[in-house]
C-alpha cells in the first residue's frame, strides 16, 4: 500500500477531518496530479467560505479547469452498483461524497462496499417506501450522513420513524421534495428527534396553498438554529409568510431562499419589518416584487448586513434600481438583477451609485440594457473592485462591448 493509499485510508476513517485531506491532496500531487490535488484543496476550502468570499468568486467564476477535473475524476472511477448513483453534485470537501439511491433497500444492500471506497455524507433517496424503514433505521452508516434529502414516497409514521433514527448523529441538513410536503409529512419532519438538530433546511412544496413548513415553523416556541433555510417554490404568500418572518424561527438564519413564490409588494414589506440580525444572503428570484416592495426591501434593518443579494427575473423597471442605488448596501458584494427590464437607465444607476462600490458580482444579464448603460457600467468610478460582470444578452454595440473589456477585462461576460 502506498503512502497516498494510506492516507485515503485515513480520509475513510476519519471522514471530517479536512487536514487529512488537505494532506491526501499533497500526496496526489507528489504522485504527478497537480491538477487534481488543487481540485481537493479548491473544495475543501470553498467549505469554509461563504459564495460572496473572493476566494468563492473566483473559483466559480474563473477557475474553470478545476472545476471540470471533478466531471474526469467521476467519469474514471468504476460503476456503482445497481440502484445507486452519484448526486448532480458528488464532491463533498474534495472527495466523491454525495450519492443518490432508489430506495432505502438499495442503500442498506450496498452500504458496506460504498463507505469502504468513499467518505460519504450526503445521501438523497428518491423513494421512501415503508417496507424499507426498518433495516435503513438500523444501519450504523447513517452516522457517517450529514445531508438527507428525500424526495417521494413515503407518510408521516414513515417519515418520523427514519428521522427518529438513533444513527443520524451527525445530520444537520435536510431537504424534502415536493412529493414529501403533505402536512402531515411536513409536521412529522418537524416532531422527529433529528429535527432540532438542523443549521440548513430545504423544503419545496408545489400543492396549492402551500406554507405548510413555513407555518409548522412560525409555530416553534424553541425551533432549531437554522443558518440556512431555503423555501423557494413553496407557492408562499405574503399572508403565509408574514407569521414566519414575525418568529423566532429566522432569528439565527444567515441565508434565505424565497424564490419562486408569488410574495408581491406586500410579501416584501412583511420581510422588510422582520428582525433578521444574521441575514446575510437573500435570494429572491422570481418574486414579483414591484417597485414598491424594492423600496421596502431597502428600507429593512438587516440590508446593510446584507452582502448577497438577488432579484433576477422580477421584470423591474428602471424606477426599481433607483431605491437600490441609494440603499446602504456598502457591505453588499454580489448583485443579481439579470433578466429585468430597467435597461440603461436602470445600469445607469448602478453605476453611479457610490453605495454600492463594494460589489464584486454584478449580474445585470438579458435586462435590456444598450449602448448608454454598457458604456456607464464601463466609465464607471464606483464598480473598481468587481471580480465578475454579466452583462450577457444586452444589445449593446461591438465598440461598447470593447470598451467594457478593456475596462474589465476577463472579469466580464459578453
Amino acid at each position: 500500500m502506498t503512502d497516498r493509499d494510506s492516507l485515503y485510508r485515513a480520509v475513510l476513517d476519519n471522514p471530517d477531518d479536512d487536514t487529512l485531506r488537505l494532506v491526501y491532496a499533497d500526496a496526489i500531487e507528489e504522485s504527478g496530479d497537480a491538477r487534481r490535488a488543487a481540485f481537493v484543496r479548491t473544495r475543501v476550502e470553498l467549505s469554509h467560505v461563504p459564495e460572496y468570499d473572493p476566494f468563492a468568486i473566483r473559483a466559480r467564476y474563473h477557475d474553470r479547469k478545476k472545476q471540470a477535473e471533478g466531471v474526469r475524476w467521476i467519469g474514471e472511477l468504476p460503476p456503482l452498483p445497481d440502484g445507486i448513483s452519484w448526486a448532480r453534485d458528488p464532491f463533498r470537501r474534495g472527495l466523491p461524497g454525495a450519492i443518490q439511491a432508489r430506495d432505502g433497500a438499495a442503500f442498506v444492500a450496498h452500504a458496506d462496499d460504498l463507505f469502504a471506497l468513499y467518505p460519504i455524507e450526503s445521501l438523497e433517496l428518491k423513494a421512501t417506501r415503508v417496507a424499507d424503514t426498518a433495516a435503513f433505521t438500523a444501519c450504523h452508516w447513517l452516522t457517517r450522513v450529514r445531508y438527507l434529502s428525500l424526495l417521494e414516497g413515503a407518510g408521516g409514521p414513515t417519515v418520523q420513524r427514519l428521522l427518529d433514527s438513533d444513527h443520524f448523529e451527525r445530520l444537520t441538513a435536510l431537504h424534502l421534495g415536493p412529493q414529501m410536503t403533505t402536512a402531515p409529512t411536513v409536521r412529522a419532519a418537524v416532531r422527529s428527534r433529528v429535527f432540532k438538530h438542523l443549521t440548513d433546511l430545504s423544503v419545496h412544496e408545489d400543492r396549492r396553498g402551500g406554507g405548510s413548513l413555513a407555518g409548522e415553523l412560525a409555530r416553534l416556541t424553541t425551533p432549531p438554529q437554522l443558518k440556512r433555510l431555503d423555501l423557494a417554490s413553496n407557492r408562499l404568500t405574503a399572508e403565509s409568510l408574514g407569521p414566519l418572518v414575525a418568529s423566532a424561527a429566522l432569528e439565527t438564519v444567515e441565508e434565505l431562499d424565497l424564490s419562486d413564490n408569488h410574495l408581491g409588494a406586500a410579501g416584501l414589506t412583511a420581510l422588510a419589518g422582520a428582525a433578521l440580525p444574521n441575514l446575510r444572503v437573500l435570494h429572491l428570484l422570481r418574486t414579483g416584487p414591484t417597485v414598491e416592495g424594492i423600496a421596502a426591501l431597502v428600507a429593512a434593518d438587516f440590508l446593510p448586513a446584507l452582502r448577497s443579494l438577488s432579484l433576477g427575473v422580477n421584470g423591474l423597471v428602471p424606477t426599481a434600481t433607483t431605491p437600490l442605488a441609494g440603499a446602504s448596501a456598502a457591505n453588499l458584494r454580489v448583485l443579481n438583477l439579470h433578466d429585468n427590464r430597467f435597461g440603461d437607465r436602470g445600469a445607469e444607476s448602478i453605476a453611479k451609485s457610490a453605495n454600492l462600490a463594494g460589489l464584486l458580482t454584478l449580474d445585470v444579464a438579458e435586462s435590456y440594457v444598450g449602448t448608454a448603460g454598457a458604456d456607464a457600467l464601463s466609465r464607471s468610478e464606483h464598480l473598481t473592485g468587481l471580480m465578475y460582470l454579466n452583462v450577457y444578452g444586452n444589445a449593446f454595440d461591438a465598440p461598447a462591448a470593447g470598451r467594457l473589456r478593456k475596462r474589465f477585462g476577463d472579469r466580464v461576460f459578453l
